[in-house]
């Protein structure tokens, strides 16, 4: 699916850029029942109990704010069930109900755990393309595609959250839902309409995420989403990218470049590299179970020496 027009996704609101933050605002109200917040933005994550959290929205004055919820679990109807999408369990007097993933996100997973194995990052990376596969086949733009949205369930495997994105009608292409949503300037493909989105800028999305996933950290970790806008942008339009001496660097820059019509393309081209990747590894493991035996051959042949050596002084 390829829903080209940038024009399309115009607003009466204001489209959102979410700066997300972990201090409380001394003023902030806590809705009844919510344990501990989470997670902080436009919208609020509070932990209700063990299984569940409430979505809820920063400012309730906002009606933009207590719209894109209504969105929200709109879109997560729409998605259906589905094994890497987080789970609706429906509205409620103060926000969305969703499902607890007491692992987190993977941002700060990816944080804390900087030697995880490649093996399982290029995993990642085919679950997140291979889930939006999926959602655009629905007709969902997701619009923040980032590690922050990324969630683990208990397996560690990925879960996709925050649908504040859109929904495209199937018959005219217009869109029909905007939860008004969009990425800060790291996953942001430059456009003259912010408030357009389609396939492609959540492509482009998806390559900064694999870039965050292989490389440990965000792409131009030196500069601020928010801060350093205009020259991220620049250095976007430019194709002034970070250095491809990196796992998959081919595939991020062409999510880049918008070299890609689907996720399906990216999945491809993933597979490839885990195909890729494997082989290398087990012909070092080879190369490992070679050099021991040769080890123990060498070890065997000083023996034989020194016994011969210790015959040699008898006859003396």
């Amino acid at each position: 699916m390829d829903i080209s027009d940038p024009h399309r996704g115009m607003t009466a609101y204001a489209v959102r850029r979410i700066r997300r933050g972990s201090h409380p605002d001394p003023n902030e109200r806590i809705p009844p029942g919510v344990e501990e917040v989470i997670s902080r933005g436009s919208c609020h994550i509070g932990r209700l109990n063990d299984t569940m959290v409430l979505k809820y929205a920063s400012d309730f004055n906002d009606p933009s704010y207590l719209m894109s919820i209504k969105v929200e679990n709109r879109i997560l109807q729409i998605l259906g069930p589905h094994p890497r999408i987080i789970e609706s369990k429906g509205l409620a007097e103060d926000g969305l109900m969703l499902k607890y993933y007491p692992n987190g996100t993977l941002r700060n997973y990816i944080k804390s755990h900087p030697h995880e194995t490649l093996e399982r990052r290029l995993e990642w990376c085919k679950q997140l393309v291979d889930t939006l596969s999926y959602v655009h086949s629905k007709r969902v733009i997701h619009c923040d595609i980032c590690l922050h949205n990324l969630l683990l369930d208990e397996n560690f495997n990925i879960i996709l959250a925050d649908f504040q994105g859109m929904v495209i009608s199937s018959a005219n292409g217009m869109t029909m839902l905007d939860g008004l949503t969009r990425e800060c300037a790291k996953s942001y493909m430059p456009r003259e309409n912010l408030c357009s989105a389609n396939v492609r800028t959540d492509l482009f999305a998806v390559g900064s995420a694999i870039y965050h996933l292989i490389a440990g950290h965000e792409v131009f970790p030196e500069l601020d989403s928010f801060d350093d806008e205009k020259v991220i942008n620049a250095r976007f339009i430019n194709g002034e990218f970070p250095k491809n001496d990196y796992v998959a660097s081919h595939i991020v820059e062409k999510c880049w470049r918008g070299e890609y019509a689907s996720a399906a393309e990216i999945s491809v081209d993933i597979a490839e590299v885990q195909a890729a990747t494997k082989a290398v590894d087990e012909a070092l493991k080879q190369l490992d179970v070679e050099e021991s035996e040769d080890d123990e051959d060498y070890e065997e042949y000083e023996g034989e020496e020194e016994d011969g050596e210790d015959e040699d002084e008898k006859v003396l």
